[in-house]
């Protein structure tokens, strides 16, 4: 039978770090280790067998790595120089480009995956060649990319301007490309991850700053958004507002809102948020329209920034950037409890987390 193989991206310890998720029992243990690798903040995986890992330092970096689903080997083959540094890494449809969100330089970036233009195998000759980009004007402090199923859209949050953006994927630019359309967000309020349900007719957005959850009305033709409902994933945590954070900004200590990652199951039947100043997940159960029903938190890994759910919807995985380890829960699809099935080490500082449904090996 093929197993469930999870890659996680280790900022701290320059790492990719791959485990194996029993399918069944949701058990987790570790495989392998790809190191060398940087700062590895953000990965996007093509199910064909390459995960592409976003590794920031100067210049930043693209790598792609590829997938041995006997061994769970992944060896880096390319590489190119990143557009601008990397928070969130997604692949566009037809698997040939990247979405690149950049916190820092306020903008999403669609370019060639690596290997695809002219840049040097990895180990080769320094100066990777930076690919040709287009930039797509998101906002400040962008934090997320994220495609349509129809692969008609991006859209993207700006935790700075409090607003979420959609443009178009298939219409002809000069390089840079505008918003269609922008939803205003509350004020202060900082959106930072969204997720799309796989009939692509509801959109779902995280707000880190206020804790927020709305869930959104999406138009499959002009991809246009309006606001269904807005509910809360820290209401009794006990938490002041968040701030907007940056290297120039004290650190607020954990008195207030710092929510990360955003995740709902293959099925759109449960919805999960990490908040990190209190290291709890909140989880949601979804009616048949899209709407949200709070169903508890559960304390998980120190400072949880990255999440995944399998392919099979069954089982949740959230990595502590302070805790280097990564728990696996099992996921209730009617009350939307989190039960803690099995924990791993990992390298230092993981960030993100892909799981991928290897083939089998023969």
């Amino acid at each position: 039978m093929s197993r469930i193989l999870v890659f996680i991206a280790c900022a701290g310890g320059g790492a990719v770090d791959t485990l194996a998720l029993d399918r069944a029992s949701g058990q987790i243990e570790p495989v392998s280790r790809a190191e060398g690798l940087g700062r590895v903040s953000a990965l996007a995986l093509d199910p064909a067998g390459t995960l592409y890992a976003g590794a920031n330092g100067t210049p930043p970096r693209t790598v792609a790595l590829a997938l041995d689903a006997a061994t769970g080997s992944a060896t880096a083959t390319a590489e190119s120089e990143a557009p601008a540094s990397t928070c969130y890494l997604a692949l566009a449809p037809g698997g040939r480009e990247l979405l690149s969100a950049s916190y820092h330089e306020g903008l999403m970036a669609r370019f060639p995956v690596p290997g695809a233009t002219s840049e040097r195998a990895a180990g080769g000759a320094a100066g990777a060649a930076r690919p040709r980009a287009t930039e797509y004007r998101s906002g400040p402090n962008t934090h997320c990319a994220v495609p349509s199923p129809d692969g008609r859209h991006v859209y993207t949050a700006s935790l700075g301007d409090d607003r979420v953006s959609w443009f178009p994927l298939d219409e002809p630019h000069d390089g840079v490309v505008r918003p269609a359309g922008q939803l205003a967000a509350m004020p202060g309020s900082g959106p930072r991850h969204l997720r799309v349900n796989a009939a692509g007719d509801r959109v779902y957005v995280l707000h880190e700053l206020s804790g927020d959850v709305d869930v959104l009305v999406r138009d499959p033709e002009t991809g246009g958004l309006s606001l269904l409902q807005r509910t809360s994933a820290v209401e009794g945590l006990g938490l002041a507002p968040g701030i907007v954070r940056s290297p120039s900004t004290p650190d607020p200590g954990l008195g207030v809102v710092w929510c990360a990652d955003l995740r709902l199951t293959p099925d759109g039947r449960v919805l999960v948020a990490t908040e990190r100043s209190t290291s709890t997940l909140a989880s949601f159960t979804v009616d048949a329209d899209g709407r949200l029903a709070f169903a508890g938190h559960t304390e998980t890994e120190a400072q949880p920034r990255g999440s995944a759910i399998d392919p099979s919807g069954q089982f949740l995985l959230v990595c502590g950037e302070r805790s280097d380890h990564v728990t696996a829960y099992r996921i209730d699809p009617d009350t939307g409890g989190l039960e803690p099935i099995s924990r791993a080490a990992t390298a230092g500082g993981p960030l993100w987390i892909e799981c991928w449904d290897a083939p089998d090996a023969g």
